[in-house]
């Protein structure tokens, strides 16, 4: 029998704290593995197929755990799962900083995977069920704050001397550190997934829909993870210095923050799909135009711009249309994780085949796909009855 509860209506001031930090250590680490490739390449002597497979790793660890989570979420207190992430966030990059070698250096990088999907699934996935129909500002606000670490990795990398640049891992894995404490403000019981805060014993929801969600996910995850990794390597084979492609990557999660930050205000007016459908066509653009004219930096800054809001305001929409879906948001990011595991290497082997300065151009047809997805999303909804309304 179906029972319906509902949510708690906030979280502790520590706790939505600790959400920030998180965040804000995920875009550090995820955007200070572009500028570090030339040189762990050089380092460790491997071709741009292998350091594709790196890019890849940390969602690969995502993968397994976003499903971990999936399994154990009912089983443990969230403070108790949000302390075990942490941990393995932390130990991941330790490793990422120290590993001596090029196997260890995958292992660590897929250890920070793990605790990068259980750590964005708990956060997200309670935010949204907490907060409910209010979720997207606090949504694009948390993830604007990951935008915001990501602008700074790879300054962070630069500022280091040469050849010292992968140290920068050890002082995110303190942060993550720092996070179970504030974590512990959490009132037990707190939801981790909005279908445990709104239908316990539900398992419903539109498979249809469910994968037009999936594949927007993917695509979007394929895309910034891509980018994010091969960015640095694109400008300096077409246009630019080390320094300045180091500049550029950080403008790319500069849009990527600012974009956010802007959608917050803009989704209590503006429906979750619309937006996204038009952030979705505007990546594909900025893709298109870095490949055609690089213009330094900025068609990835204007890239990250359209991009920043999709990840977060995608999860408030699902959440509001599969209310009834158990694992919405975990399946989300289980499509996420697997795009963002599969384009890194593809590109990787076109860099490889045809050189660096193609590298755009299977992201903006990955943004392309996203942009079809919501179209076929707005679509269905309008055939089926279902109203893409605001999510503030």
């Amino acid at each position: 029998m179906t029972t319906l509860q509902a949510p708690p209506g906030r979280l502790a001031a520590p706790a939505v704290a600790a959400s920030f930090l998180t965040l804000f250590v995920l875009g550090l680490l995820v955007s200070s593995l572009g500028p570090l490739l030339p040189a762990l390449r050089s380092a460790f002597d491997v071709g741009p197929a292998a350091a594709g497979t790196l890019v890849a790793s940390v969602p690969t660890g995502g993968l397994a755990g976003v499903l971990l989570t999936m399994v154990v979420a009912r089983r443990y207190d969230t403070r108790v799962l949000l302390a075990f992430s942490c941990g393995a966030l932390a130990l991941g990059q330790l490793g990422t900083a120290l590993a001596p070698g090029w196997g260890l250096l995958l292992v660590s990088g897929v250890i920070t995977g793990v605790g990068y999907g259980a750590v964005t699934s708990l956060v997200n996935g309670m935010i949204a069920a907490v907060y409910g129909a209010r979720s997207t500002v606090l949504l694009n606000l948390t993830n604007g704050v990951f935008g915001i670490g990501a602008v700074l990795g790879p300054l962070c990398v630069a500022a280091l001397p040469d050849g010292s640049g992968r140290l920068v891992y050890a002082g995110y894995a303190a942060l993550a550190a720092l996070a179970p404490v504030l974590f512990r403000s959490l009132a037990a019981g707190t939801p981790n997934s909005p279908g445990h805060a709104v239908v316990r014993g539900g398992s419903g929801g539109d498979p249809g829909r469910l994968g037009l969600f999936a594949l927007v996910f993917a695509c979007y995850v394929a895309v910034e993870v891509a980018t994010g990794g091969w960015i640095t390597t694109h400008l300096r084979a077409v246009t630019l210095d080390a320094d300045a492609a180091v500049f550029a990557t950080s403008l790319f999660f500069a849009g990527l923050a600012a974009g956010r930050i802007i959608a917050a205000p803009v989704g209590l007016r503006v429906g979750p799909g619309p937006m996204l459908l038009a952030c979705a066509v505007l990546a594909c653009a900025g893709l298109l135009l870095a490949w055609a004219a690089p213009l330094g930096g900025f068609a990835y800054l204007l890239t990250g711009m359209a991009m920043g809001p999709i990840f977060p305001t995608g999860l408030a929409w699902v959440s509001l249309d599969q209310p009834a879906a158990r694992y919405a948001i975990p399946t989300m990011l289980v499509a996420g994780n697997i795009g963002g595991l599969l384009l890194p290497p593809a590109v990787g082997v076109l860099v490889g085949a045809v050189g660096a300065a193609a590298a755009p151009l299977p992201l903006a047809a990955s943004a392309g796909v996203c942009a079809l997805a919501v179209g076929a999303l707005l679509l269905h909804g309008r055939r089926a009855g279902v109203s893409p309304g605001r999510t503030g």
